[in-house]
């Protein structure tokens, strides 16, 4: 994967622009909560450790947890994906997503997954917690970051009943 020493203002950019339509009088999303820990915490993305999502699934989701515990509470990561479709699924806490590397697609039930926008560098969304949706990473790898307001967690979306 490249590097990109540039990163962190592209980031904060990204941030930036998402604070300012809030305030152009557009319905802004819920703030994701502050880092729960006190003064200042620098670390390089080189040392950045890689854990699996899901222990039993090595060669799948990549995780670096930068604040917080995902397991208990409000967290912010990076996430690896590899390249294909998260089918549809929820999660119980929103989170804010950007995209760091890579194209990805991000929709709704009913709604066409050919029809989804890929999103590159820079791109973000916002997913309330409970409410169904897929994802899926065009690249061969796509790196985001998010920032949960709960526990991160996920499921499969319910099956509908068929008549």
């Amino acid at each position: 994967m490249t590097r990109f020493p540039t990163f962190r203002p592209l980031l904060l950019a990204a941030c930036l622009a998402c604070i300012a339509a809030g305030a152009a009088g557009q319905v802004a999303p819920p703030a994701p909560p502050a880092p729960p820990a006190a003064g200042s915490k620098v670390v390089a993305f080189e040392d950045l450790r890689w854990p699996p999502v899901e222990l039993a699934r090595p060669g799948q989701m990549l995780s670096s947890v930068l604040w917080g515990d995902p397991r208990s509470g409000p967290s912010a990561m990076y996430l690896k994906l590899p390249k294909g479709t998260l089918p549809l699924h929820l999660h119980t806490a929103d989170y804010h997503l950007l995209v760091v590397q890579g194209s990805m697609k991000h929709w709704g039930p009913g709604e066409d997954e050919r029809a989804a926008r890929p999103l590159g560098p820079g791109s973000y969304w916002f997913q309330a917690g409970g409410e169904v949706h897929a994802d899926a990473c065009l690249s061969d790898e796509c790196l985001v970051y998010l920032v949960w307001s709960g526990i991160r967690d996920g499921r499969l979306a319910p099956v509908a009943a068929k008549p």
